[in-house]
């Protein structure tokens, strides 16, 4: 007993006539009349009444449709989201994201994707750079936005931009350029430790063998940007993301030398892992919006 069968008798039951199945399906009416004798032949039971204006369902046959029909819809469902994924008006993505990126990077692309793609539904989780590609790697996410930190080669990572970290203070810089060394002077503000920031500076002061005096660790840049225009110290921040901030004179970058190196900001994928449609269409949307 075939599929095929049951797709008859449910074309036969919704038309109330052989002949008419016959036009929908693009097949004689005589097959359709074979089919039908099959199947109740396999079943034992009498399924359709045939009389002068079509067919009607015996008791049996009702009971079966009821079933049968319960089936074809769903499918007939199912399709339906199938075309409006394809059509990407529909879908969920779940996407990893440190609260700084959130902030200062991803709230205003999200606003661009969002005015064209209204009905695809978005999940931000909200971790650091280091805990959101772990989740990644354990399948909780369908993609990540992160700084460029050493993963997995199973992970990919396409580079959306690059970034510049710098140091930043209420006062004017004492010099217009200042040896790293001279910061060990000053109360520096950072963010916490186990962050992806953190860490690429950490590994910077490392190679010049310089100790900062860190006064306040938090784990918001953009408290550290706020502390920073309050006097309490030098903070290092993202300058990328500072730039209307040290327009307005609110604060001032101190440069330094030598300069902290450029990192970058990107998308990180499963490699291992199937890319639905809808998280497809943010990945095409993300690169189109960074020029890539």
């Amino acid at each position: 007993m075939t599929a095929e069968l049951y797709h008859v008798f449910y074309q036969v039951a919704e038309y109330e006539s052989i002949s008419k199945a016959a036009k929908a399906l693009f097949v004689s009416q005589p097959a359709i009349s074979k089919s039908i004798r099959n199947l109740e032949t396999d079943l034992g039971v009498l399924l359709f009444v045939r009389h002068a204006k079509g067919v009607t369902l015996t008791k049996e046959g009702q009971l079966l449709y009821d079933h049968v029909a319960t089936a074809f819809r769903q499918i007939q469902e199912g399709e339906k989201l199938l075309h409006q994924l394809r059509d990407r008006s529909f879908g969920a993505i779940r996407i990893g994201i440190s609260n700084t990126l959130c902030k200062y990077y991803f709230m205003p692309f999200l606003n661009r994707f969002h005015q064209v793609y209204p009905k695809l539904k978005i999940e931000i989780v909200n971790r650091t750079s280091l805990e959101t590609m772990k989740l990644l790697e354990e399948g909780f996410l369908d993609c990540a936005i992160i700084s460029d930190i050493k993963s997995d080669q199973a992970l990919e990572y396409i580079e959306l931009m690059k970034i510049q970290d710098i140091f930043i203070s209420r006062q004017r810089p004492p010099k217009e350029v200042i040896p790293l060394k001279e910061l060990e002077q000053y109360p520096m503000l950072l963010l916490e430790r186990n962050n992806a920031t953190r860490d690429h500076l950490e590994r910077f002061l490392e190679r010049h063998h310089i100790m900062l005096n860190v006064d306040i660790e938090i784990s918001s840049m953009e408290f550290l940007v706020e502390f920073a225009k309050i006097g309490l110290g030098v903070a290092s921040v993202i300058g990328n993301f500072v730039t209307e901030e040290i327009h307005d004179k609110e604060i001032y970058e101190w440069p330094v030398m030598p300069k902290i190196p450029q990192r970058s900001i990107g998308l990180l994928l499963d490699k291992k892992r199937g890319i639905s449609i809808a998280c497809k269409t943010f990945i095409e949307f993300m690169k189109t919006d960074n020029g890539i």
